[in-house]
């Protein structure tokens, strides 16, 4: 049966109440159920798209700010450097305090101030010379005191100016520190003592850069993998840095937390700024939104079923009345349904179930018995009819006819025929009675050699064959018929059609891969489009023009008992000849059922 049919078979035997419960839930429920949770997973995608987008347009402008400040901070720090009035008065050996004050009082007083903005927090430059007093921007590096922790910033020679961040333990209490600092080596005609400057950048403006976004948590991140800021220190720098927690690969996975370069720059490379986003506002935005469409499902649900069921009802109450009615009539109780009929289609077969009862009613006793033993009278003719028609000729009819012909041909020295009819009497009976199972080789070749020995009968002398068989495979077993048909096919497509001599060759051998076992001819050939479509064909349950139906049973019981290990195969010329033939694995020869031995394997 077709599945379409099959389908259709399934709903018809459904009854009427369950059909508009399918009809409810597969075309009503479901498809409402699909669509709120197609938008809910969509929303909260949307959702999730947007809040990364934000997490990155954020990320990048705090980056963006955060470089902008330190750019400043590095164009003051050159700025400094480049002021040659400054290297000379750093430079000059004062004789006393007294000296120095005059110098700075009238031009080293407001020097630095000049370049203070809103994101520069102090301005210092240092020096080794220790005539000069330490006070407002202006320190002075001794051996006396250890050295300040940014100065290792600049250890390397190569490096003029660098961006560091470090504990700054001059002051009372240690704070962090968010510098820029700098070789004063611009002159080298003032060069008599180290000087260096160094910019403070404003960690209360760089905590509000990180701070801005409630909804993300950034931190600024240095060289060493170290927390410089992260949006929670205020103005002062309290706290201390601390080293910087890696993303979980959760983290990473989710596009929740972003890492951004601050840039390939050497005195900022490696610096970074990572963002991590408050997935406490996601959710609350998925549970609103699941609120939401959860609402819009039960309002979208309970509305068409409560219409649902109310057409229901006037359909399946006035069915059931028609069921009950129809259930009556074979007991050959004719009552009228007496309901309210409706003017639709269910009506109108209430309407017509009236009519037919009462009509009925008045035929019952006189035509329509009488009519009712007619038909069964026919029946039972026709049934005898089909009987005797379907009787089949007992084969031993045809084995007593081909004895007598035989017994015939004897008598009047008709030999050749005497033999052909005694091998085709014990061809016919071998396909009787012939076990659909393995049989040895040589049982099968005996099988053959009947058959040839009738083609060579009907050719004559143009027709020779050969058995080219291996003693050691005559003992092993092979599926009955599966040369057979192999041979009835060369003789009848491959040797028909030519004129000259026809030879067919039986191969049967042991090779490495098995046993071999082809059938080959010196026929017209088949040619390679021809090949393609047999191919299909044997492979297919449909030939329409039979020409492959022995080849089709061959495949189709070599698949029955070797499954996938054994394939027929086909090679053939046009006008040179085909070889048909299949090869049986040496593991399927040794299993005594070859069923047993599968499920061995599969097991």
């Amino acid at each position: 049966m077709k599945p379409r049919r099959l389908i259709l078979s399934k709903l018809n035997d459904l009854p009427l109440k369950r059909k508009f419960l399918l009809i409810y839930l597969l075309c009503v429920l479901l498809p409402i159920m699909t669509i709120n949770l197609f938008f809910y997973f969509r929303t909260v995608a949307d959702i999730q798209t947007r809040e990364q987008e934000n997490l990155r347009r954020s990320l990048e402008r705090a980056s963006g700010e955060l470089i902008g400040m330190i750019d400043e901070s590095i164009a003051l720090s050159r700025s400094i450097a480049a002021d040659d009035f400054l290297y000379k008065a750093l430079d000059e050996t004062y004789a006393s305090p007294s000296d120095y004050y005059v110098v700075y009082d009238e031009s080293l007083r407001d020097k630095l101030t000049r370049y203070m903005s809103a994101n520069i927090g102090e301005v210092r430059v240092y020096t080794d010379n220790q005539s000069i007093q330490s006070g407002s921007n202006y320190g002075v590096l001794s051996d006396r005191y250890p050295k300040p922790a940014w100065l290792d910033a600049l250890k390397d020679p190569s490096s003029s100016i660098a961006v560091t961040a470090y504990m700054d333990t001059e002051t009372q209490q240690p704070r962090r520190r968010l510098s820029v600092v700098g070789k004063m080596d611009v002159y080298p005609s003032y060069a008599t003592y180290p000087k260096y400057s160094k910019v403070d950048l404003d960690l209360g403006r760089v905590s509000a850069i990180l701070n801005r976004e409630r909804s993300v948590k950034f931190r600024l991140v240095n060289h060493q993998n170290q927390v410089v800021a992260d949006g929670i220190g205020g103005r002062d720098g309290e706290g201390s840095l601390y080293a910087n927690p890696a993303l979980t690969p959760e983290q990473k996975k989710s596009g929740f937390a972003l890492e951004q370069s601050l840039g390939n720059l050497r005195y900022i490379e490696g610096w970074k700024v990572v963002g991590i986003a408050d997935t406490r506002y996601l959710d609350g935005l998925r549970l609103e939104s699941m609120r939401s469409i959860l609402w819009l499902g039960i309002l979208s649900t309970i509305l068409p079923s409560l219409l649902i069921f109310f057409i229901f009802r006037s359909y399946h109450s006035r069915i059931k009345h028609l069921y009950r009615h129809m259930e009556k009539v074979g007991d050959q109780r004719f009552d009228s349904i007496v309901i309210a009929e409706g003017k639709d289609e269910i009506g109108g077969l209430i309407r017509a179930f009236n009519s037919m009862s009462q009509r009925i009613r008045l035929l019952i006793d006189d035509v329509y018995k009488l009519e009712i033993r007619q038909k069964n009278l026919e029946l039972d003719r026709v049934r005898t009819e089909l009987a005797m028609l379907q009787s089949q000729v007992n084969p031993h009819f045809l084995f007593n006819t081909l004895n007598a012909v035989m017994i015939v041909c004897a008598k009047n020295g008709y030999r050749e025929v005497t033999e052909i009819v005694k091998n085709l009497s014990m061809l016919m009976r071998q396909l009787l009675n012939r076990p659909d199972d393995l049989v040895p080789l040589e049982e099968e070749l005996k099988f053959i050699k009947m058959y040839l020995d009738i083609e060579k009968f009907r050719f004559g002398d143009r027709f020779d064959y050969v058995f080219r068989v291996e003693p050691s495979t005559l003992s092993l077993r092979i599926p009955s018929m599966s040369l057979q048909p192999l041979v009835e096919n060369a003789c009848k497509h491959g040797l028909q059609a030519i004129k000259g001599d026809r030879k067919i060759e039986v191969i049967a051998r042991m090779t490495g891969d098995g046993l071999q076992l082809a059938v080959s001819d010196n026929g017209i050939g088949i040619s390679e489009s021809r090949i393609c479509e047999i191919e299909k064909r044997m492979a297919s349950d449909y030939s329409p023009d039979g020409n492959t139906i022995g080849l089709r049973n061959v495949h189709r019981r070599l698949e029955l008992f070797y499954r996938r290990d054994v394939h027929l195969s086909l090679q053939s010329q046009v006008g040179q000849g085909t070889v048909v033939g299949f090869t049986i694995p040496s593991f399927w020869l040794h299993a005594e059922d070859p069923n047993t031995y599968l499920w061995d394997k599969e097991a």
